[in-house]
């Protein structure tokens, strides 16, 4: 872990403190955490980006209705977030935002720390593609042409309930970037990450 000292007085400081405790000296590299809504506005960008897999997956659900097709646009979403943060320290949306992802060293994540960081989006990615194979197997789903029939031949089973609570936990998990300290929601804490503003030359 990365120790730095003030140099006012000489402190030593971890988590990225932004005021020495001992003499209150701004501490230099401090990068500001970014925020609830700046995050949530970089998360809708990157959904923009994938609205061409949507379009997609609607037009295999309604008319191709091919299993390959389904594996493979979903893998996008699976790699997508912690290949870009580990890579480029940022999504395409952190990016138009001008925020990024830091470890406690405030060095980019490595891939491992990335995956780790993604977790409950992981694990809600891969509970979503289990329940369209089950519904794509279903001999119910052959004749669907309308959200009404999708809606009829989708079994509400173990899998639909699991992703419809690790779906609320997710969303209560983010909001905790609204009141921790350093704006840190749980997949922050879970990989010892930080979201931050980039600084200027970043």
């Amino acid at each position: 872990m990365d120790k730095r000292k003030c140099k006012g007085c000489g402190e030593e400081f971890k988590k990225w403190a932004e005021f020495c405790s001992n003499c209150g000296e701004a501490m230099e590299n401090y990068s500001r955490p970014a925020g609830f809504w700046i995050r949530v506005g970089a998360h809708i960008i990157d959904t923009v980006v994938f609205i061409p897999l949507v379009v997609v997956a609607f037009w295999n659900m309604f008319r191709v209705k091919s299993m390959f097709v389904l594996v493979l646009i979903s893998v996008p979403g699976l790699i997508y977030k912690p290949l870009m943060e580990s890579y480029f320290g940022a999504t395409l949306g952190k990016m138009a935002c001008r925020i990024k992802v830091i470890n406690d060293n405030g060095k980019k994540l490595s891939l491992a720390i990335a995956y780790a960081r993604f977790l409950p989006f992981f694990v809600s990615g891969v509970i979503t593609l289990i329940n369209q194979v089950i519904l794509f197997s279903s001999p119910q789903f052959e004749s669907v042409r309308s959200f009404v029939e999708l809606g009829q031949a989708q079994e509400k089973g173990f899998m639909h309930w699991l992703g419809t609570f690790v779906s609320i936990f997710i969303m209560v998990e983010c909001v905790f970037a609204a009141f921790t300290f350093r704006k840190r929601a749980i997949h922050d804490m879970l990989a010892e990450s930080f979201c931050v503003y980039k600084e200027p030359g970043d």
